[in-house]
């Protein structure tokens, strides 16, 4: 009994250990270039407005970067989803007394978003609706 166990797991646990690598490396990176007109902020650091770069590095971790391709922010998100896709791609922001936060980020034709985390104060004001969102067109373009 111990034997015919063993040959049946076995191999099937060998499977799903090689297509979990196979998963993992079909993952493609994706790069949105963006022109952001104002000063804003993500995960608590404030940023110059001016030409990023923002890539998807895996399916909950966006990087933003500067021109000339350095990482200047790392951050942690959740996926969000939309009943219709952008037709272009974008990124949100939540705005209030002249501050913006980058709250989404969307890639073109993706019903599939990436949401960052409000710091909770901005979280707060958001569910009272006290401020309002900005959004600013990008490209999809390396």
């Amino acid at each position: 009994m111990k034997n015919l166990v063993g040959r049946t797991f076995t191999p099937l646990l060998l499977g799903v250990l090689a297509f979990g690598h196979v998963a993992q490396a079909q993952f493609i990176e994706r790069v949105i270039k963006a022109n952001i007109p104002f000063e804003f902020s993500v995960d608590g650091k404030i940023f110059p407005a001016e030409k990023y770069r923002l890539v998807r590095v895996t399916p909950a971790v966006l990087q933003l970067r500067d021109a000339e391709d350095r990482v200047l922010a790392v951050t942690m998100t959740n996926s969000v989803e939309a009943l219709r896709p952008p037709q272009t791609p974008k990124l949100e922001f939540y705005g209030e007394g002249g501050r913006y936060v980058l709250t989404e980020v969307w890639q073109a034709d993706y019903s599939f978003g990436q949401q960052l985390h409000l710091p909770k104060t901005l979280a707060t004001a958001a569910r009272r609706k006290s401020g309002h969102t900005q959004i600013v067109a990008a490209d999809n373009s390396r």
